[in-house]
């Protein structure tokens, strides 16, 4: 996971526990009693200050919730040479038939995610139980990829590549 995503998630979990506390202390019976010893100091502030605080939270909260939601790359991706554009979806394609037209790869599947400067592809292939992973791995890296890096050339490829195994599975007898 990358550091922002595991920061985001961290501040939203605080935050998110901070809204949790204050509304329990908002209860006027049961949450009151429970939460006294630890709030204590909250009665004697300013509910404006509070009101202010909690809304402050719960926007930065909503900042970072929507930080977490992946971009789709652009439809048309803007090429080295002025006026050239490429559409997106040609360049899916190409990954998922390079992929699927190796040797032990059974499904191949392709997301293209990104902003200007940086374009993530995340490949998902199920490979035949017979199928080294080494040997499809290097195929893919030096086959496949090595034909769509240039093709972003301004912008720089982050790519995963995930792995599955499908299994044998047994016959029915009838």
């Amino acid at each position: 996971m990358r550091s922002r995503t595991v920061a985001n998630r961290t501040a939203l979990a605080l935050v998110g526990l901070a809204l949790l506390a204050s509304g329990a202390a908002a209860v006027p019976r049961g949450g009151e009693r429970v939460l006294a010893a630890a709030l204590r100091h909250l009665g004697h502030a300013d509910h404006r200050l509070l009101l202010a605080a909690g809304g402050a939270a719960l926007a930065g909260a909503l900042v970072l919730l929507t930080a977490q939601l992946p971009r789709p790359a652009r439809r048309r991706l803007d090429l080295a040479a002025p006026g050239c554009r490429l559409d997106s979806r040609a360049v899916r394609r190409a990954v998922r038939d390079g992929c699927a037209a190796l040797p032990g790869v059974v499904r191949a599947r392709c997301r293209l995610t990104g902003g200007r400067r940086t374009t993530r592809l995340a490949v998902t292939l199920t490979l035949d139980a017979t199928a080294h992973p080494g040997d499809v791995l290097t195929a893919v890296s030096d086959s496949v990829l090595t034909q769509v890096a240039p093709l972003l050339a301004p912008r720089r490829l982050d790519t995963r590549i995930r792995l599955q195994v499908r299994r044998s599975r047994p016959r029915r007898a009838l």
